[in-house]
């Protein structure tokens, strides 16, 4: 399901506070590796933030959060060790990241947290 092109791969914006990625659309899969299918009219995928300092430790340290894309995903946040989706209140969905999406997000944020190995050990 997942595309092998990687040409919406893209640092959107990097901060002394954060980097924005964009892998794509979200492509959801449960604990089995089924994906999830949802009617979508979006074109472009979600941004993901990752804060180089971010309070909140929890799902993980450091992790993603959705801020662009599809109003039902912003919110989510990424764990950076799983690829497990979780909703605002830190609630595991019982979805994960398509692996592919995981591990490009991951190449794409590694270099700006050159002291923290990624994806991270659970």
């Amino acid at each position: 399901m997942s595309s092998e092109n990687s040409t919406d791969d893209e640092i959107l914006d990097d901060t002394a506070e954060y980097v924005d990625v964009t892998v794509g659309l979200l492509e959801m899969q449960d604990a089995k590796g089924r994906f999830l299918l949802q009617k979508d009219y979006r074109v472009s995928g979600e941004v993901w933030r990752v804060h180089k300092s971010d309070e909140d430790p929890y799902p993980s340290s450091p992790h993603a959060h959705c801020i662009g894309g599809a109003d039902r995903f912003i919110g989510y946040k990424l764990h950076l060790g799983t690829a497990e989706l979780y909703d605002r209140k830190n609630k595991p969905l019982g979805f994960f990241l398509e692996k592919k999406k995981f591990l490009r997000l991951i190449v794409m944020i590694q270099p700006k947290f050159l002291t923290v190995p990624l994806p991270l050990q659970s």
